[in-house]
């Protein structure tokens, strides 16, 4: 999926607070031990608003997204920020756009889970530099009551049950820490870099899925998507009552990381 039709409005689905986004910057430029003039490749750097502070920082920064209006969004940020930055449109599932030792971190945010996880391995171990870099994953949590939280499950559910399973970011999380552990990885104990609350209507999680191309990170077919947003819609409105009341909403953003040998 390429999200081009969600490049304008993305950051209202999915961005985090400036603070938050600060912090979280902050704490990868710790977490992962960079030092000034080090390289960092974000993979899936989307529109931008969660890397803009690490451009702030004594960083060659270097960022990469299949989709090229979300590219654009970012590279107008970076001009009204007066910043610079290194973008490319590329597809994560193919030669990554640097050279083989080059980085001395690679960073994913929302795009890794999306990919093959060989494929990331493998992209991984040749793009760090040695005798080895980091690779750091950064993700939303919020608690499993969480109105974003039950909601999610619940299309995923109906989804399912329609024949259809979405990807999922902790399993292909998973599948490439433990495919680089095998390989001599080392894990860092992940951070919390930020906390904050917000509110959220369970009316927004349903609109926020009826203006994607798909559900769950995958296409399904239209006729499907409307079944499963019509029963997820009737749930919401039996559990929560008024769909257009606004919820607390409690999230943080972790950044789990792991040190790569590389030969």
């Amino acid at each position: 999926m390429l999200y081009e039709d969600q490049a304008a409005r993305f950051d209202e689905r999915a961005g985090v607070p400036p603070a938050a986004a600060d912090a979280a910057a902050r704490a990868l430029y710790a977490l992962a031990g960079l030092r000034e003039g080090d390289a960092l490749l974000e993979v899936g750097a989307g529109t931008g608003s969660l890397s803009l502070p690490l451009l702030r920082l004594p960083l060659r920064y270097v960022g990469f997204d299949r989709s090229p209006a979300m590219l654009d969004e970012f590279r107008r940020r970076v001009a009204d920020s007066g910043s610079t930055a290194e973008l490319h449109v590329a597809d994560g599932d193919e030669r990554w756009p640097v050279d083989d030792g080059s980085v001395a971190a690679v960073f994913g945010a929302r795009a890794l889970h999306h990919l093959s996880a060989d494929h990331v391995v493998a992209e991984t171990m040749r793009v760090l530099r040695a005798p080895g870099g980091v690779l750091a994953l950064g993700r939303v949590r919020r608690p499993p009551d969480s109105v974003k939280s039950t909601l999610r499950r619940r299309m995923r559910r109906t989804l399912e049950e329609q024949g259809f399973h979405g990807r999922n970011h902790e399993a292909g999380a998973e599948a490439v820490f433990t495919a680089l552990e095998q390989r001599g990885g080392v894990r860092i104990p992940p951070v919390t870099a930020a906390r904050w609350t917000h509110t959220h209507r369970p009316a927004d999680s349903l609109a926020s899925w009826a203006g994607k191309t798909g559900l769950a990170g995958m296409e399904v077919p239209a006729d499907v998507k409307a079944r499963v947003l019509a029963e997820v819609r009737a749930w919401a409105l039996a559990h929560y009552g008024d769909l257009d009341a606004p919820l607390p909403q409690d999230e943080a953003f972790e950044i789990a990381a792991i040190r790569v040998p590389v030969a």
